[in-house]
């Protein structure tokens, strides 16, 4: 007669695996080297130099475009035109209103903008040019043509 030993209790942990042939753990030993003797080759490592480089040259690309649009959106300064008219009219002893400049004056050396100013009924036409640039201070010249 054969006795069988009821199955363990729903939660219990199982009984440990026994050990394969001569002491190897359950499963045997591990497996050969493929057919011809030879191991298989490492899996390859991905360089981490292209990743490093690649996000350096991100990096510097980033910042040249950032700094490309501030020195665009700051430019040179510019004198606004009533700004212009004002000078006009304090050089020249008129009100301001007197004078008409059509827009402002780019702070670049040589650039100009072309005035009138009217005084006693008699329109004389300045031509205004940058003749020098100080960090934000324009200084120009007043001609009349």
């Amino acid at each position: 007669m054969t006795q069988y030993a009821p199955p363990p209790a729903a939660g219990y942990p199982q009984p440990p695996m026994p050990p394969g042939p001569a002491g190897m753990p359950y499963g045997g030993p591990p497996g050969a080297p493929a057919y011809g003797g030879y191991a298989p080759p490492p899996p390859e490592r991905k360089g981490g130099a292209g990743k490093i480089i690649g996000a350096v040259v991100a990096t510097l690309v980033a910042v040249i475009a950032i700094l490309a649009a501030i020195g665009f959106a700051m430019g040179p300064p510019v004198v606004a035109a009533d700004q212009v008219e004002l000078q006009i009219a304090q050089q020249y002893g008129v009100d301001a209103t007197q004078v008409d400049c059509p827009s402002p004056l780019e702070g670049e050396v040589g650039a100009r903008i072309t005035c009138t100013g009217t005084d006693a009924g008699q329109t004389t036409t300045l031509l205004v040019q940058v003749t020098s640039v100080e960090g934000d201070t324009v200084n120009f010249t007043i001609t009349p043509q």
